[in-house]
């Protein structure tokens, strides 16, 4: 029976709305949802090729969802605007990264030529945390709109820190928002930080340096040596909880951080600061 060859293409056509839910966060029903496991299973037990052509829809599907969510954020001209409108994009993405995997593990061990029932609990844990549906969906979204804007990203979100610093307030989840894509973007398996470091961390501590290269001097003469010495110890606290609130808890940013503060606010001045001190 030929028709029985051809699962993918007769099953995609009803499982496509349900997927395409599930990347807009629509409520999808519990029938839908077993539907939709019970059809990849079929197609990855029934066709040949049915893994392969379903991957490669998903991605299709997946990458139009990103470029209507790149329109939605290139709408906003100004940079606080685009980098709110990012974020929120960004989170519901996030989000589903964890979710749409969940239906196509059948899928994934297809790809990865195994069958359902093989597989030790090791390698079950491995497959998971590494989800190639959840994989595809990073590096889909790293590709297209992070690349393009993370520049821009970047520089509204060390605007904000320079804003804090100078005692404005605003909403602090738009600067972490920006440091999660670096870390959860990164493609390269044996070191998840690299574009974080490489990018946010070091635009972080670059406009660190040169906030206080400024401000340290202008204090130090405007007010004196005792004065200043207090500045620059509220200063390094005051930093130092900042980094915790920004930088990568798992990773040594914000020791680097505090060493880089260290250096500008105390090292630099030691001599001046000496020499007030009685000896």
């Amino acid at each position: 029976d030929p028709k029985s060859q051809l699962p993918f293409e007769e099953k995609w056509p009803s499982m496509r709305p349900i997927i395409l839910k599930l990347l807009k966060q629509e409520p999808v029903t519990q029938g839908e949802w077993q539907d939709l496991f019970y059809s990849i299973y079929t197609v990855c037990l029934w066709d040949e090729k049915g893994a392969q052509k379903m991957r490669d829809a998903l991605k299709e599907d997946i990458m139009d969802f990103i470029k209507q969510a790149q329109q939605r954020v290139l709408a906003h001209q100004e940079e606080q605007a685009l980098l709110k409108a990012y974020i929120q994009e960004w989170r519901k993405f996030f989000t589903q990264c964890n979710y749409l995997p969940t239906p196509f593990r059948q899928l994934e061990s297809s790809l990865a030529g195994k069958t359902s029932s093989g597989g030790s609990g090791v390698q079950k844990k491995a497959q998971a945390e590494e989800s190639l549906v959840r994989k595809m969906m990073l590096d889909s979204w790293n590709q297209s709109i992070f690349i393009d804007i993370k520049q821009r990203l970047q520089d509204s979100a060390m605007k904000l820190v320079r804003a804090e610093r100078n005692g404005e307030a605003f909403d602090s989840q738009l600067v972490i928002g920006v440091r999660e894509s670096y870390v959860n973007l990164c493609s390269n398996p044996n070191d998840k930080l690299q574009i974080y470091r490489e990018n946010f961390e070091a635009a972080y501590i670059e406009t660190t340096q040169s906030f206080y290269w400024i401000k340290a001097p202008e204090q130090l003469h405007a007010h004196g040596v005792e004065h200043y010495m207090r500045y620059a110890e509220a200063k390094l606290r005051e930093e130092e909880l900042r980094a915790q609130k920004y930088l990568e808890p798992n990773s040594s940013s914000v020791q680097l951080l505090t060493d880089c503060c260290v250096k500008v606010l105390v090292a630099t001045f030691k001599a001046a600061i000496l020499g007030e001190c009685p000896r």
